[in-house]
């Protein structure tokens, strides 16, 4: 038999630890002298304490370790919290992994670019239903301008100009011609439709990768392909039959009328 102290030198666990496990029932000493209250504890309890440590490495809470050494659960049942256990981390790898990823990737960045770090930064969020009021054409990047003017002659008197504004891309960007574009404005309640402009709710969207950039109204632009990339390199696909959103943001600064701040969306699931 072991005092304490000398178990705890053994086994390489404090006295302290030693009396919270005798006090949560976990490993009690073989012995405890009810004169002097001193603890002492067998070799044999060794094993017991060593899956204890093992356990908890692992992971497990002190409560499923007691579960699992004293309740005389099914093995079954043992196997199922192992299996829940390593989903667990499991689930902590990936996400770690995706931010190792990002890492690599920025500091691929910096040593391409050097200095200048204006990078974009992607996002995935969630976005709530907006209600919008729309026009959808097949038209040319030249021509949203004009699709926004009439879209705003149609809404009139209700305040386009404090209105988001946003575009809806349903064609391929690699065309330059005749894209289906469908520019719409977040209107505050709803209101009647009067074809061809279309009052409509765009849906909820759980996960939607994001990232903001700068660029002109009527040229093309390289944030859809980084955000495609990114897509792609962080373990997710592009949901289909989503229309790529775009949402421009109020920018005081810029001189160039044609030129905007705007925060580029996908909606993504995971492979």
């Amino acid at each position: 038999m072991f005092k304490i102290s000398e178990f705890s030198k053994i086994s390489q666990v404090s006295v302290k630890t030693l009396r919270y496990y005798d006090q949560l029932n976990l490993l009690k000493p073989d012995f405890t002298d009810k004169y002097t209250g001193y603890r002492y504890y067998s070799a044999d309890q060794m094993f017991r304490l060593n899956r204890i440590l093992a356990y908890k490495e692992l992971g497990f809470s002190l409560d499923q370790i007691r579960q699992m050494l004293d309740e005389q659960i099914p093995i079954e049942e043992i196997r199922g919290m192992f299996r829940v256990k390593q989903n667990e981390i499991q689930s902590i790898l990936d996400k770690e992994q995706a931010k190792l990823a990002g890492i690599k990737d920025r500091l691929s960045f910096i040593e391409n670019e050097g200095e200048n770090l204006e990078t974009h930064d992607v996002i995935v969020k969630e976005v709530e239903p907006q209600l919008v009021m729309s026009y959808r054409q097949r038209a040319s990047l030249e021509q949203i301008p004009e699709l926004f003017r009439q879209l705003d002659a149609e809404l009139g008197s209700s305040g386009p100009s404090s209105l988001t504004q946003m575009v809806l891309w349903h064609g391929c960007d690699e065309c330059e011609d005749d894209i289906d574009i469908e520019v719409a404005r977040l209107i505050p309640r709803d209101m009647p439709s009067r074809p061809p402009f279309e009052v409509k709710q765009l849906p909820e969207v759980p996960m939607m990768a994001t990232l903001i950039h700068h660029c002109r109204t009527t040229s093309p632009c390289t944030a859809s392909a980084e955000l495609a990339l990114w897509i792609e390199r962080n373990g997710y696909r592009m949901k289909e039959n989503e229309p790529r959103r775009e949402i421009c943001l109020p920018h005081e600064k810029l001189d160039d009328p044609e030129s905007y701040v705007a925060e580029v969306q996908i909606a993504v699931e995971t492979v």
